[in-house]
């Protein structure tokens, strides 16, 4: 019996899947099928008569990630073949089909789908240690997103979760557009759900990132209650500077994208975005900041922050490095960031979180 099992497809709202036949000789073959949701079986068809040439339609309800498995017998009983499909990723809202770019890439489905990167403790743990990623220049010219410190944090043996910033087509710092929260809604679900998942409570969840991805490692520690947060030259006027960026047509059609179709009121919301969440905060974080002293983030964007956490008696450590240039910020804050991970993982597990 030899089986030519082609690609699982998506056309005309419909999953399509075929496969030929050609059975050897005076014997009669079944078929059956599970379709997988997101790694969980969702139907199972009994056997039925296979022909030469089989096709299935499947029209899915729900955005996931989807899979088919094929079994083929003969003499009733008799199992002779079980293979998987190939693996389709399903955004439904949009009729989409969605990509991943690494072996152990995800997609979460929930307001609008995620990509991520969960890697989980070897050796047991509690603790959760979130990547948020920073912004590449080649994103404001339409590039893809990038994952931050997967290597950085490869030695630490704790709950690793790395989160892309991809919504529709660009970055969103995490949020949604114009004051949209269609895209955090998603994030913040994606994280309860494997917090949940682990038996990781808020307090040992430690948010980190630099730039981009340290604004939203405070945003997210503040807003959720999340237990730490490790934060690079974080962006506080988000809007100021973007704009500041966006020189170009292709920069400045993602800047206005990220405003909205109301730019006074987006200004106001990404100006105000981190002092907002501050003002409404009542238990902050263990805070741990990095910067470079001559970075124009450190005058522009943290000090000013600083200023109001001072006010407000927000405990915090700052560590201020030797340099000027905000692109080196990923040389300075990758080390800082290994060290304050393993400090922070070995005081709870020597106070008793594992």
């Amino acid at each position: 019996m030899k089986v030519n099992m082609k690609e699982l497809k998506f056309q005309n709202k419909a999953l399509v899947f075929e496969f030929d036949l050609y059975p050897s000789f005076r014997q009669n073959y079944e078929f059956a099928y599970y379709l997988y949701q997101n790694g969980r079986i969702i139907q199972r068809v009994w056997y039925q008569k296979c022909q030469k040439h089989n096709e299935l339609f499947i029209t899915p309800t729900y955005s996931g990630t989807y899979q088919i498995r094929l079994f083929i017998r003969s003499e009733e009983k008799v199992m002779q073949w079980n293979e998987l499909s190939n693996l389709i990723h399903l955004n439904l809202s949009n009729k989409q089909l969605l990509e991943t770019t690494l072996e152990q890439e995800q997609i979460f489905y929930s307001d609008v789908p995620v990509k991520y990167l969960f890697q989980k403790a070897k050796g047991g743990s509690k603790q959760l240690v979130i990547s948020f990623s920073g912004l590449y220049s080649t994103e404001f010219k339409g590039g893809a997103p990038v994952y931050n410190h997967i290597r950085t944090l490869d030695p630490v043996d704790t709950n690793k979760l790395f989160i892309l910033d991809s919504y529709k087509n660009q970055f969103c710092y995490y949020v949604g557009f114009g004051g949209a929260y269609d895209y955090e809604r998603s994030v913040i679900a994606l994280i309860t759900t494997i917090a949940n998942k682990e038996g990781i409570s808020p307090e040992n969840i430690i948010a980190t990132g630099s730039s981009k991805g340290g604004t939203a490692a405070l945003y997210y520690s503040l807003k959720y209650y999340f237990g730490k947060a490790i934060i690079g030259a974080p962006q506080i006027y988000i809007a100021d500077y973007l704009n500041r960026r966006a020189t170009s047509p292709s920069m400045r059609e993602r800047f206005n994208q990220l405003m909205g179709p109301d730019e006074k009121y987006g200004f106001s919301f990404w100006n105000q975005l981190i002092f907002n969440q501050v003002e409404l905060t009542e238990k902050f974080p263990e805070l741990y900041f990095h910067v470079g002293e001559g970075d124009f983030h450190y005058p522009e964007h943290l000090k000013p922050l600083l200023t109001r956490f001072s006010e407000k008696s927000v405990t915090y450590q700052l560590d201020l490095g030797d340099y000027d240039n905000h692109s080196e910020t990923g040389t300075y804050f990758t080390p800082f960031l290994l060290k304050q991970v393993e400090e922070i993982i070995e005081r709870n597990t020597d106070g008793g979180i594992k």
